[in-house]
């Protein structure tokens, strides 16, 4: 007996909102009543890899079907407004208009959600253009951009402010930003919780770049990319997980208001940097120092390093063993209950060897 067909439209729609859009389309087989509800989607999910034909998912004809198929969908959506698209595709240097015109269809005062995964082969510099209406964007909890041919521009008009009142997740890897704009955007996320910035291109104006969120819980920083920034600012009283890693761009970075960190990993080769860090992390619980960081630690007088009176996990990773830091930081941390020792072999690959030692 086919009770599912029972239940209302809302109670399906929900349920179709946890598949891919590709396996919500495929339901149109069963009856008229499933390719209604299908144009009434409010979640959108869209994974190149799903639609790839085994033959010929690298070709070019294969790429553009797939966008072929997303354009179909979203110019057939019929209300209510999209509350999520998700994107994961390969472009090529044609597409680029393309996706804009997505990302344009889908905005509207329900999305929530917008995540952009893109990727290319093509070394050219990045074309796709974030509209400045997604920063504008009210109702937006979610932001994840993905790809080095992404671009966010200036706003295109003095009127164009941006307005972030509900983001609480930011996400930008590999992007490429205009001078001065991703401190000016950071300033309209009143609400943020989760940031995460890898790889970031920018030509900096500015020669600070101020992270200071009361409401941050979550800090991924990794390997950014500036002319003339010299200092990082962080200022995040409630921050609950950190993760900094390959920051060799900062001349200096200031830390304040972290003594809530439960966790956090760190390979920075500064010293002066890690240091900073590690006396405003000394109430922390979970804590992993990698190789960067391990490797200037013998030299690090023992009262230098700060006592960790809560940390009970320690993840260490080294390419050489040295008891001598290690001993030094077992003095500083009284109550660690685990130690993990993890060796790095480079020898044509890296290879990770863990030692784990209970206490």
């Amino acid at each position: 007996m086919d009770t599912i067909s029972d239940l209302p439209d809302c109670i399906l729609l929900h349920i179709l909102s946890f598949l891919p859009t590709k396996t919500v389309f495929l339901t149109t087989v069963l009856s008229r009543r499933w390719t209604h509800l299908c144009h009434h989607l409010q979640h959108l999910h869209f994974d190149q890899n799903q639609f790839r034909n085994r033959n010929t998912w690298s070709d070019f004809s294969a790429k553009k079907r797939f966008l072929d198929i997303v354009n179909w969908i979203l110019s057939r959506h019929k209300a209510p407004p999209i509350r999520t698209f998700r994107l994961t595709c390969d472009l090529n240097q044609s597409d680029e208009y393309t996706v804009e015109w997505f990302i344009r269809k889908v905005l509207g005062p329900n999305l929530e959600e917008l995540n952009l995964q893109l990727s290319s082969n093509c070394c050219s510099d990045p074309k796709v253009a974030i509209p400045n209406g997604v920063f504008s964007c009210t109702s937006l909890v979610t932001l994840r951009l993905n790809g080095c041919h992404v671009r966010i521009p200036p706003p295109s008009a003095p009127s164009c402010r941006y307005h972030l009142p509900s983001l609480k997740t930011l996400q930008l890897y590999y992007v490429k930003i205009s001078d001065g704009n991703l401190e000016e955007i950071l300033s309209h996320c009143t609400a943020l919780e989760t940031l995460i910035l890898g790889h970031v291109r920018q030509s900096f104006v500015k020669v600070q770049l101020s992270i200071c969120f009361p409401s941050l819980k979550s800090l991924h920083f990794k390997s950014f990319y500036g002319d003339a920034l010299r200092l990082l600012v962080i200022d995040t009283p409630s921050l609950k997980r950190l993760d900094i890693q390959f920051v060799s761009w900062f001349h200096e970075i200031r830390v304040r208001n972290l003594h809530n960190v439960d966790e956090a990993s760190i390979n920075i080769a500064q010293q002066s940097i890690v240091l900073e860090f590690l006396v405003e992390l000394c109430r922390i619980r979970i804590l992993e120092l990698g190789f960067l960081t391990v490797d200037f630690l013998p030299e690090v007088p023992p009262h230098r390093i700060p006592e960790f009176t809560c940390l009970h996990t320690l993840e260490l990773t080294v390419r050489c063993f040295d008891t001598r830091y290690i001993m030094n930081m077992l003095q500083k941390c009284p109550i660690l209950k685990l130690l993990a020792i993890v060796f790095i072999i480079t020898n044509h690959k890296m290879v990770f060897h863990v030692l784990m030692f209970k206490l």
